[in-house]
């Protein structure tokens, strides 16, 4: 009862989306990529492609592509990686203009590039972008993968102890029936910047929506009941055979410091767009900062709520058990 499936009443059978949502496939890891290099002719070539006959003449977008290659040829040495540093003023598309031998890196080595950006905002640019790539969208939810931190995505363990308190009816009832009608057509399970309309918290509060995600780091992996159907893993394997992986640099310093987010280890190509910000988000993941909520919220995860069998109980019950 401590880390699995809580003891309280089944949640209502129209709210248990865990039970019908597909599960993930486990597949071999992908081998080594290639290191073909992306000559500068056939960056623009994708670039204006990508842009069509109609396109806005843009010389400085064109160049922007051809120096970008020299970011995807082969490493000379071990260990030293091939780096370039640009900036584009507004207008300039700079991010079609990276896209475009990034793509091509990726599908000649078949190996993720990873594009790392500061917001929410512009990865969902920079996904949005991608359609000129691949117009298709079955075939561009197999390319591009987008990748945050878990804190952004349902999780459906937290979902079910949620759902097994509100057999009664009210807000939280009609707060967890949206959730699940949204979990079950959700592209990726993403509550931060994804596809959950954002009128759904302030129409039904947080604390059954956004509040479902996993803030406080007690996901249980493996353990979970729910982790073949979990969003998170689900986003984790596709995005190794995928061709392009929009993070945030807050992921990216992790994986960095971790040496890779899972045993496929650090990805082999980076493009860093807001890098001007990559200092800034360093700061932020490494800093220790203490507030007043966070030591709230310390208490509440040591000692837990008075009463009641959910993994909102103290640190101290559960190992009781």
């Amino acid at each position: 009862a401590a880390l699995g499936t809580p003891d309280a009443a089944p949640a209502p059978r129209a709210l248990r989306v865990w039970e019908v949502l597909p599960e993930w496939d486990e597949t071999a890891r992908p081998p080594p990529p290639s290191h073909h290099p992306v000559e500068p002719r056939e960056a623009r070539a994708r670039l204006a492609h990508m842009l069509g006959l109609a396109a806005e003449d843009r010389p400085g977008q064109a160049d922007l592509a051809s120096a970008a290659c020299a970011a995807f040829a082969p490493r000379e040495q071990a260990g030293v990686p091939r780096v370039v540093l640009a900036e584009a003023g507004t207008g300039t598309g700079k991010t079609a203009a990276y896209l475009a031998p990034a793509s091509l890196w990726a599908e000649r080595n078949l190996a993720p590039v990873w594009v790392s950006t500061y917001t929410r905002n512009l990865q969902r640019q920079v996904d949005a972008e991608t359609a000129r790539l691949w117009p298709d969208e079955a075939e561009r939810r197999s390319r591009v993968v987008i990748r945050k931190g878990r804190e952004n995505y349902l999780c459906l363990l937290n979902m079910e102890e949620a759902a097994a308190g509100a057999t009664r009816g009210g807000v939280a009832a009609i707060a967890l029936g949206l959730m699940a009608r949204w979990a079950l057509a959700t592209r990726d399970g993403d509550m931060a910047g994804g596809d959950l309309p954002g009128w759904l918290p302030e129409l039904v509060g947080t604390a059954n929506t956004l509040g479902l995600a996993d803030r406080r780091g007690e996901c249980i992996h493996a353990a979970c009941p729910h982790w073949r159907t979990c969003f998170i893993e689900r986003t984790i394997r596709r995005a190794r055979t995928a061709r392009i992986v929009v993070a945030n640099h807050a992921l990216v310093m992790v994986q960095a410091a971790w040496g890779g987010l899972d045993e496929s280890g650090l990805p082999y190509r980076y493009v860093f767009d807001e890098g001007h910000h990559l200092f800034d988000a360093a700061d932020s993941v490494f800093a220790a900062a203490l507030s007043g909520a966070e030591t709230a919220e310390l208490r509440r995860w040591l000692r837990g709520a008075e009463g009641g069998r959910s993994r909102a109980r103290g640190l101290r019950r559960r190992l009781e058990d």
